[in-house]
C-alpha cells in the first residue's frame, strides 16, 4: 500500500513547516502540496521541511479548495490518497488510522469531531450548529449514515477516487466526495478525531458565504 498525502496550501506561513513535521513517515510515503499561489512564505517554509525525494510541491493551476484536490490526486503516485489540510487543525497522528481501515478492507476512512472519542477545540458555536445541520441533512437527502459530513481528513485508494468525476473546487467539495463515494457503493469507516486550534493565521472558510455554498451543494443532484 503505497500512500501519498495531499495538502493544500494558501497563504500558510507558520502552519505548514509544523505540520511537514508531524508527519507519520512509516504510513505515508509522498507528500504532494499543492500551493495555491500563496503571497507569504509557505512555499519557502514548505520546501525546508519536505522530504527530498519523495516529497513534491505543484503550483496549483485552478482555484479553490476542491480544485487543489482535484489536482491532486490526479498527479498522486499512491495507490492510496490521504487528504488533510495544513493549518493544523488536523492531526497527522490520526492517518495510521484511516490507513488501517483500508488495510480492514473499507473502502472510505474518514476521521470524525463528533463521533464517541471525538472533539473539536475549534469549533464556535455558530460552526458547530452548522456542521451539525449540514451533516443531518446530507444524511437524510442521500441516505448516508455519518457522524461529521464537513471534516476532510481522509484515505481512499486513489483508482475509486478517479471514478467519481469530482468537480466542485470550493469548499463544497466535502460534500460532493462523500455523496459520490455513497452512491458509488464505497464502504464506509469512520475514526474519531480531536479537531486543533490552528497554528497561526485565520480561517478561510466564510461561515457565511461558504456554508451557502455548501447548504446548496447538499441538494444537488450529482452525475
Amino acid at each position: 500500500m503505497n500512500v501519498t498525502l495531499i495538502v493544500p496550501t494558501r497563504n500558510e506561513e507558520g502552519c505548514i513547516g509544523k505540520v511537514l513535521k508531524e508527519i507519520p513517515r512509516k504510513y505515508v510515503d509522498e507528500v504532494l502540496i499543492v500551493d495555491g499561489n500563496s503571497t507569504d512564505k509557505t512555499v519557502l517554509e514548505a520546501k525546508k521541511f519536505m522530504k527530498k525525494g519523495s516529497d513534491r510541491l505543484v503550483i496549483q493551476k485552478g482555484k479553490g479548495y476542491g480544485g487543489a484536490f482535484i489536482e491532486g490526486i490526479k498527479l498522486a503516485k499512491g495507490d492510496v490518497i490521504v487528504m488533510m489540510d495544513a493549518d493544523g487543525s488536523h492531526n497527522p497522528a490520526d492517518i495510521p488510522f484511516l490507513i488501517n481501515k483500508l488495510k480492514e478492507g473499507y473502502d472510505y476512512a474518514m476521521s470524525s469531531r463528533y463521533m464517541t472519542g471525538g472533539r473539536s477545540f475549534d469549533d464556535t458555536l455558530i460552526r458547530w450548529c452548522g456542521n451539525q445541520l449540514f451533516t443531518k441533512l446530507t444524511n437524510m437527502v442521500h441516505n448516508m449514515h455519518i457522524t461529521d459530513s464537513l471534516y476532510l481528513l481522509t484515505a481512499v485508494r486513489k483508482k475509486d477516487l478517479l471514478k467519481l468525476n469530482l468537480k466542485q473546487t470550493g469548499f463544497e467539495f466535502c460534500t460532493e466526495i462523500i455523496v459520490k463515494a455513497s452512491s458509488a457503493g464505497l464502504r464506509f469507516a469512520e475514526t474519531p478525531a480531536i479537531e486543533r486550534a490552528r497554528y497561526n493565521g485565520v480561517s478561510k472558510v466564510s461561515a457565511f458565504f461558504d456554508g451557502l455554498k455548501i447548504l446548496k451543494s447538499i441538494f444537488m443532484k450529482y452525475k
